[in-house]
């Protein structure tokens, strides 16, 4: 798949958010990066970024009504990056997830080279990879699924860094549909306008992470510097 001029998949948490702390990264995956000038929507960049579990993100973090909630989040936007209020991260859970992720993360990098070898659906059942989501499982399954979706994200992007090709993850791991996904449901052709929520565009996030919804919908309001992304599930 050949990657358009306008869009990067897969930014770094550094070029989504501005100045993003440790416990960025264990709830915002970034998914891809838009450039509007380039679709005559003026100038800047905006980004899709999958949240963990979206709507299901409680009581990770804090459900305020105005910039996050079951179904949307918004983020203040400096024209390039994102800027997202640190008291919205439920103090409580600071520590599990900040250990949860190191701990997933270690995993990940000792085993990389073994998860990002392609698996026959024969070698799926012994691989190490499922026998250490049987053992998490058996620990604590919120743990788990959360390991679950950090990997495949990290998996998927991998392989597209390695290939050039946007294919899910579990078609590495556990010899799922090895289809090449779309990076991208649908973008406007509307140029710029002075609408409060203006379409960007839409994309699907189970194409980069599992655990993710049918569609992500990307808006901008220039006069208030936001950005809002509106969550549907299939």
């Amino acid at each position: 798949m050949k990657q358009k001029t306008n869009m990067k998949l897969f930014p770094t948490i550094e070029e989504v958010f501005e100045s993003p702390n440790e416990i960025h990264r264990t709830l915002f995956f970034p998914l891809l990066t838009i450039n509007l000038e380039e679709m005559e929507k003026g100038k800047g960049l905006v980004h899709f970024v999958s949240v963990w579990g979206c709507g299901g993100a409680e009581p990770f973090l804090i459900s305020d009504d105005i910039n996050y909630g079951f179904d949307f989040i918004k983020f203040d936007w400096t024209g390039e990056r994102y800027v997202f209020d640190n008291h919205l991260f439920a103090p409580e859970y600071k520590e599990t997830l900040l250990k949860w992720y190191s701990e997933i993360e270690k995993e990940y990098l000792e085993n990389k080279s073994d998860y990002l070898t392609p698996k026959t659906s024969q070698e799926v059942n012994t691989s190490n990879l499922v026998k250490r989501e049987t053992e998490r499982a058996k620990m604590n399954g919120a743990f788990d699924t959360y390991a679950k979706s950090l990997i495949n994200y990290w998996v998927t992007r991998d392989k597209y860094f390695e290939t050039g090709k946007l294919i899910q993850g579990s078609a590495y791991t556990h010899a799922y549909d090895d289809e090449i996904r779309r990076a991208y449901i649908s973008l406007s052709k509307t140029k710029e306008t002075k609408l409060s929520k203006e379409l960007v565009g839409k994309v699907c996030g189970y194409n980069y992470k599992i655990y993710d919804v049918g569609e992500i919908g990307l808006y901008i309001d220039r006069k208030q510097q936001k950005v809002f992304q509106k969550f549907k599930w299939d």
